[in-house]
């Protein structure tokens, strides 16, 4: 005959290993990890949020080779449009390597009338604009402020002044390409016979050869840092959460 299974007497209290046992709950151990994961996964969060702007931008840069900004309409009263002095030391460094050229394109808004646009070191433009009345055009994130410099004097023909680092002169859009280098430099849009009545459509490009490594590199890493993020937050969740029994 089979043997009966035992039979457990009223009121006999199960055996410890049959009970479920319940969560230790929110051990400083587990919140420490918890808390390690949550960093981890705002920093991969935040990188795979980089690499997305930044294959965004190598996508735009592909359409015509630079990186461009948009479009905007500049006008001076007086005799010049200049640009704010812009400070560019250690140039030859992992800079040199990261971003090439840089593109200015105008287009005088009168249709036909030619422009002269042009880069020279800030100290030699400002002695060139000295005593003329002018515009300076300071960039504030998206949005550009003018500031209007007074003067009496007519500048020659900007052509023949000799401290031009690149210029481009002519009708519809001219396109000035500069190969940056160290130092302080600014850059100027006049009519090229120097009268005064300045009035562009202006954007500036660059370009940057090494975005697409830099994405794939941003990418990369906030990968590796979502694999320990998920695993820190999940594994002390899934055991303070739920009783196991142990048989």
């Amino acid at each position: 005959m089979a043997a009966s299974p035992p039979q457990v007497k009223p009121g006999a209290v199960p055996s410890p290993h049959d009970q479920p046992r319940q969560p230790d709950g929110w051990t400083p151990a587990r919140i420490i990890a918890v808390l390690t994961g949550s960093i981890l996964a705002l920093a991969s969060l935040g990188l795979l949020a980089a690499a997305a702007t930044v294959l965004w931008a190598d996508h735009s840069q592909r359409q015509d080779g630079y990186l461009t900004s948009a479009a905007t309409t500049y006008s001076a009263s007086g005799y010049a449009l200049a640009s704010e002095t812009v400070a560019l030391h250690g140039w030859r460094g992992w800079l040199a390597s990261f971003a090439g050229p840089v593109r200015i394109r105008v287009t005088a808004t009168a249709p036909g009338k030619p422009v002269f646009v042009a880069v020279a070191p800030a100290s030699a433009a400002r002695s060139y604009l000295s005593g003329v009345a002018y515009t300076s055009v300071t960039l504030l994130g998206n949005r550009a402020t003018t500031i209007a410099h007074t003067g009496a004097v007519r500048p020659r023909p900007p052509a023949t002044a000799a401290i031009w680092a690149a210029q481009a002169a002519g009708a519809g859009t001219r396109a000035l390409v500069w190969t940056v280098r160290d130092g302080d430099w600014m850059a100027i849009v006049m009519n090229p016979d120097g009268s005064a009545g300045v009035s562009v459509r202006a954007d500036v490009g660059a370009q940057f050869p090494a975005l697409a490594a830099l994405a794939l590199e941003l990418l990369v890493t906030g990968v590796l840092l979502a694999v320990p993020a998920v695993a820190l937050i999940v594994v002390p969740v899934r055991m303070t959460a739920g009783p196991a029994v142990v048989r």
